[in-house]
């Protein structure tokens, strides 16, 4: 069954503190936006009107190179949120985002938004935690830049998304609907046909299996990698 906007916010750590009352009454409040896969949620510079919230699908946040390429900065899925930074500092919006699939958000006004802030500070802190963590792993992404090479950095990456978007199956392996080459090859710092050979690479050799659009990874890895 569709999870409804109510439960979305209710299980977000952002908003679990609200009441059954003001959970109710935000999703009142609340605008329904339908996204198709490559589609533009909003564009870096553009005015900010209001913070999303992912239902469904996955977005990518990204920042253009000096040379105007793509950098895919991050990815986020159901009940996470973005477009917050705007509406803290009241500037243009910091980075673009866009739909890696088909995607179902809601948004929450800038009013409303505000309204929660000074209603309840704890929502302030826990959106400041986030922003760390956040800052957190685009300094481990640029890390990652620098003192890996393209293998490492790719195989950090597919770790990375299993680990945040990735669905446990019970049998040893996790799933997890895998960006196409090109997206990844804009968060690694590579080219579209490197990642397309060193996937073929990384299956030959058993480390990962791809099927389709999926990408299937050991859960002992991620496990691995946590230590």
């Amino acid at each position: 069954m569709p999870v409804t906007l109510v439960e979305l916010l209710r299980r977000s750590s952002l908003f679990a503190e609200l009441s059954e009352v003001e959970l109710e009454a935000l999703a009142r409040t609340a605008e329904a936006r339908e996204f198709a896969r490559d589609e533009v949620i909003f564009a870096m510079n553009e005015p900010a009107d209001g913070l999303f919230v992912v239902a469904a699908g996955r977005v990518k946040v990204s920042i253009p190179s000096t040379e105007g390429k793509e950098i895919i900065i991050a990815t986020l899925g159901p009940g996470q949120f973005f477009g917050e930074m705007a509406l803290l500092d009241d500037e243009p919006r910091s980075a673009s985002v866009a739909a890696q699939l088909p995607t179902s958000t809601y948004r929450i006004r800038r009013a409303e938004f505000e309204r929660l802030l000074d209603a309840h500070p704890a929502i302030a802190r826990k959106l400041l935690r986030e922003l760390s963590q956040r800052l957190r792993r685009a300094n481990a992404q640029m890390e990652s830049l620098v003192t890996l090479d393209v293998v490492g950095r790719l195989a950090r990456f597919l770790i990375d998304l299993a680990r945040q978007h990735g669905q446990l199956l019970g049998n040893g392996w996790v799933a997890v609907r895998r960006p196409t080459h090109q997206d990844i090859a804009n968060s690694i710092g590579a080219t579209r046909e490197t990642v397309t050979r060193l996937m073929a690479d990384l299956e030959a050799r058993g480390q990962v299996v791809n099927e389709g659009k999926m990408t299937y990874l050991r859960e002992e890895v991620l496990r691995r990698e946590e230590a």
